[in-house]
């Protein structure tokens, strides 16, 4: 799903803030990346989003090779990678169900099947009966639920979620990372940015450690002790 080939990226001359990474990602797994800031974790999600390029190295994510992808398929590639913000990114001004539908929207989808797939994901995340209710009526765990439907709704194959349970206590970070189990247990990767070492260390899964840009550890079954 994910390779990136000894990138490198400089902002400016001086310290990289990637500096010569190369990992996989398997389709279908679940990781987190993890580190201090300012070890190059936020860098790496805008690389995969594309929104910036490598100042060398390869990036290839589920086929495309990113140096070689023609301008006019980048939105294609979008749409097959949802994105979960720390700070939620709801339009205040729609309800729910507008807010999950817009997602849609931009891919153009008919209304009837529109309809079909917002209620389904909103299913998912256990919102079906908040369809109506706006973002500021809404607890910060129930706005990350309709942030992660929104980034699912259009079924895509990577999900990227940076401190996705950054602004929420414990117990709520906690059902938001099942939620998130359970999105990757239906067949999509999802890569998880955290500062969380208890959820890290309690699921028990691929845990890739930056520092200072680098990989300082990749474990199948890590844990955060960073």
């Amino acid at each position: 799903m994910i390779i990136l080939d000894n990138v490198t990226k400089e902002y400016k001359q001086g310290h990289p803030a990637l500096d010569r990474v190369s990992l996989h990602v398997h389709k279908g797994e679940f990781v987190f990346v993890v580190g201090k800031s300012g070890s190059g974790k936020t860098t790496l999600m805008r690389l995969l989003l594309k929104e910036i390029e490598p100042t060398s190295g390869r990036i290839i994510v589920n086929g495309y090779d990113y140096a070689k992808i023609k301008s006019r398929k980048i939105p294609y590639l979008r749409r097959q990678i949802g994105f979960v913000f720390q700070d939620f990114r709801l339009l205040q001004d729609r309800n729910i169900y507008d807010n999950v539908a817009f997602a849609q929207k931009v891919v153009e989808a008919p209304n009837r099947h529109m309809k079909r797939q917002v209620l389904n994901v909103l299913d998912l995340v256990g919102l079906a009966d908040r369809l109506k209710a706006f973002p500021g009526e809404l607890s910060g765990g129930e706005q990350q639920r309709v942030a992660i439907a929104r980034a699912m709704v259009n079924h895509p194959l990577l999900l990227l979620a940076d401190e996705p349970t950054g602004n929420l206590d414990p117990v709520t970070a906690r059902e938001i990372m099942d939620l998130l189990d359970q999105v990757q247990k239906r067949g999509t990767t999802v890569v998880t940015v955290t500062h969380n070492k208890d959820l890290v260390n309690a699921m028990g899964r691929r845990v890739i450690s930056l520092e200072d840009g680098r990989i300082e550890q990749d474990e199948a079954r890590g844990s955060y002790d960073i």
